[in-house]
């Protein structure tokens, strides 16, 4: 049975220091732990783990999902200073900002009967400590893959605004398949928005202490590149470079004289060397500029030897496709399982040089779009594509297991433009390398042959859908067909036409395809997406807790399925949902530099910034999102309605005759018109969106109608607060509570009832309104903005906003 922590060693640290880890022994657990009830009503507790400084760590099942956790309560105790709860609700918020899969995942943080706990991902392996001591020094390849892992996890770290601080062996776990993880941010200080210096005082464990933390000097990013740089030296020679009678002795030592130079010694790779001593420089300027840089320099020398970049079963992953099991293995993982298979090494995809059929004037076609489609396939993170120069030699010779044999690569892209009058076609065929096999084709048409219109409108189209086909083709092998055309149905009504309930639609198919294929990661993250869809206006008596199915999707999809663009987008809507703006953008931020064209990712943050005071971005990218993908029509919504608030009416019009062309979104296409109607005056418009919303028996409809009704005068809008009120107090979701009191005070505001509508006004401004271009262009909102109070909410919605921003 594993075990999954070690008491902090009091000699050597400052501060709490459980991780999760698991080893070959383990600690007995009581039967009333055992069979007691659900702890917080969710965690079954299997079995004590151990004790440490601030609480007691259990290995526990988390029964909403089944997943297999780390829980860690905090005892404070009679003597606890007052901010003890805080430091331990700042390791959560610190760690939950980091998403890798070197990072240990921190989940979710609460209380259960005044007791506060938290939970994270349980790892199941040994610490670097315990390796050491079997094992030390390493093969220089084997400590270089441990190193470029840890460079990597820091450098996620590091862009998320935190300073490990405190790392040193016993924080480095190795799994059993040998993904390398780092654990204990809990130390560690956000450093986003402030200058890094601000971080002082010596926290951490003087054995692997920067000089400038073991002098109190100002500490920043650089000085976990010095506990690499102590690291790997330690794992190279099996000794640590300074020595004393006691920890502080040795870390003295590093202040008053220069580390041993790995240099002069002749069994450590002179790269290798040439980095240990300069991550052991003693000011921050000498070292490496960030752990990126020394990432690469590892990742470089394991290339230049032969040697894979990744450790254990991910090595297995990257050369077999992510579901080939482990020799000795039968199967794939299961649901509860991380996998340790995930296919982090870039797969390489040739892009042939197309064909161009049509006038001989117009062949340049041909080359321009190759060029334009290369270029932007190679920003899609985890694809490595090789440059039109490396591929015009097989213009002629086009057979793709050529191509794959020359290239190294594992994909083939073949296809032909063909021109005639004003009209381009670009046809596209995906091909297996190895085998020849077709795997997928498309056919893209533009009505125009403008070679820059062409690469600014159809090439992200084309390179888009391309970078899917390749994540799906890498599933191919182990997936079974079933499960991919559950994929492929659901994906279509997610971004289509579907707008059903919880037990129909994409959730049901996307639960039914991950029955098949456990670890699918396109799957994970789309039911993370559609799980976050249904729990939006999830109701509090509902008979399930969708929001914390959600909830529990969302961090499945993030620890299983991290390279997937849709598992940030999810992340991103549960934080809108959550009124954590600044962690939405991130994880927006986060989807476009994974897939630069994911055109869902593209609509939620132009919708985003349509609302938050930066209209003329979020037009532009809300159009770009329809262009990549015209079934996905909800991008036009928000379009709309922008313009209409900017007096865009041409635009309006051009958005709304798309939008009502989709059956499945006549329902949010009557409630706009009946809005900008409203705000317009203009009755004619009003009672058609009212007849259209009569033919319809859902909760916006209903909405809807009450709306135009109360508007064209045929019932008191202070008739309709009940219906408002009641949808109010029986949701979850702030995001929802907002939009019913905009909706609200539109009605009211119009209706003559300012007074009324202001208290609705404020209640959106405390909660979670960002809808900045609403509250400065929307007609409905004239009475209200010489009301005492009208001016303070407006206020607090911009300062909502520039948080956003700053983020």
């Amino acid at each position: 049975m594993p075990e999954n922590f070690r008491p902090p060693d009091s000699a050597l640290d400052g501060a709490d220091n459980t991780v999760i880890r698991g080893t070959t022994t383990g600690v007995a657990l009581s039967s009333e732990v055992a069979s007691g009830p659900l702890f917080a009503g969710r965690y079954a507790l299997v079995r004590m783990l151990g004790r440490g400084g601030m609480g007691t760590v259990y290995q526990a099942r988390d029964s909403l999902v089944g997943d297999v956790v780390a829980l860690k309560t905090l005892e404070l105790g009679k003597d606890a200073s007052p901010d003890a709860l805080e430091r331990f609700s700042r390791e959560v918020r610190l760690a939950r900002r980091i998403t890798h899969p070197h990072v240990a995942r921190m989940h979710d943080l609460g209380t259960h009967e005044g007791q506060a706990f938290l939970t994270m991902e349980y790892v199941e392996g040994e610490d670097l400590r315990t390796l050491l001591g079997r094992e030390r020094p390493l093969m220089a390849p084997r400590a270089a893959r441990i190193a470029l892992a840890v460079c990597e996890g820091l450098a996620a770290a590091h862009a998320a605004g935190v300073v490990h601080r405190d790392l040193k062996p016993a924080n480095i776990l190795v799994e059993s398949g040998g993904r390398v993880v780092l654990t204990d941010f809990g130390i560690a200080r956000a450093v986003a928005g402030e200058v890094a210096s601000r971080t002082m005082g010596t926290v951490g464990t003087p054995m692997y202490m920067a000089p400038e933390q073991v002098s109190g000097d100002p500490v920043d990013a650089r000085a976990d590149l010095y506990a690499v740089g102590l690291l790997l030296f330690e794992m190279l020679t099996g000794e640590v470079p300074f020595t004393g009678e006691t920890p502080w002795a040795a870390a003295m030592a590093r202040l008053r004289q220069p580390p041993p130079d790995p240099r002069q010694r002749a069994n450590i790779p002179a790269p290798l060397a040439e980095l240990v001593h300069r991550c052991l420089g003693r000011t921050p300027e000498e070292r490496p500029a960030n752990a990126l840089e020394a990432a690469g320099v590892l990742r470089d020398w394991l290339v230049s030897v032969g040697e894979p970049t990744l450790s254990g079963q991910h090595t297995l992953g990257a050369m077999t496709g992510p579901h080939t099991p482990a020799p000795g293995t039968h199967g794939s993982p299961t649901r509860n399982t991380p996998r340790t298979t995930t296919p982090t090494v870039k797969q390489g995809v040739a892009l042939l040089p197309l064909r161009f059929q049509g006038p001989r004037d117009s062949e340049y076609l041909g080359d321009s779009l190759t060029e334009a489609l290369i270029d932007q396939l190679s920003r899609a993170r985890g694809l490595r594509v090789p440059g039109s120069g490396v591929t015009a030699r097989f213009r002629d010779a086009r057979d793709p297991r050529t191509v794959g044999h020359e290239l190294g690569v594992e994909l083939v892209v073949d296809g032909t433009v063909q021109s005639a009058g004003p009209a381009v076609r670009v046809s596209i065929r995906l091909l297996e390398a190895h085998s020849g096999t077709q795997l997928w084709s498309g056919r893209f048409e533009h009505a125009s042959n403008d070679v820059f219109e062409l690469q600014d409108r159809l090439v992200p189209r084309i390179a888009e859908e391309l970078r899917e086909e390749v994540i799906l083709a890498a599933w191919r092998a182990r997936t079974p067909p079933e499960a991919l055309a559950l994929y492929r149905q659901a994906n279509t009504l997610l971004f289509g036409a579907f707008r059903g309930g919880p037990d129909e639609g994409p959730l049901p198919l996307l639960e039914s395809c991950l029955e098949l294929a456990p670890d699918f990661s396109p799957a994970l993250a789309l039911h993370a997406i559609a799980s976050l869809r249904v729990s939006f206006m999830g109701m509090k008596d509902s008979a399930k807790d969708y929001a914390a199915l959600a909830r529990a999707s969302v961090e499945r999809a993030l620890h299983l399925a991290p390279e997937m663009a849709a598992t940030h987008l999810a992340r991103a809507m549960l934080a809108a949902q959550e009124d954590d703006w600044r962690a939405a953008v991130t994880a927006l931020r986060t989807s476009l530099d994974i897939a630069p064209c994911h055109a869902p990712t593209l609509q939620y943050l132009g919708s985003l910034q349509c609302e938050a005071g930066r209209a003329e971005e979020g037009l532009v990218r809300l159009r770009l999102a329809y262009d990549l993908s015209p079934s996905l029509v909800t991008a036009l919504f928000e379009l709309a309605r922008c313009s209409a608030l900017r007096g865009k009416m041409d635009d309006y019009r051009w958005a709304m005759e798309r939008l009502a062309a989709s059956p499945a979104h006549r329902t949010t296409g009557a409630s706009l018109r009946v809005r900008v109607a409203a705000w317009t005056r203009d009755v004619d418009e009003l009672r058609r969106g009212k007849a259209s919303a009569a033919d319809e028996t859902d909760f916006i409809s209903r909405i809807t109608g009450s709306y135009a009704s109360a508007v064209l005068g045929e019932v008191s809008a202070l008739e309709l607060i009940p219906m408002f009120d009641e949808a109010i107090s029986r949701t979850n979701s702030p995001r929802f509570i907002s939009l019913m009191c905009q909706i609200s005070t539109e009605i009211l505001g119009l209706c003559g009832h300012a007074e009324q509508a202001l208290r609705y006004f404020q209640r959106a401004a405390d909660t979670a309104l960002i809808d900045l271009e609403w509250i400065e262009h929307c007609p409905a909102l004239q009475p209200l903005r010489a009301l005492p109070g009208f001016a303070e909410g407006r206020r607090k919605v911009r300062a909502r906003v520039e948080a956003i921003w700053n983020a």
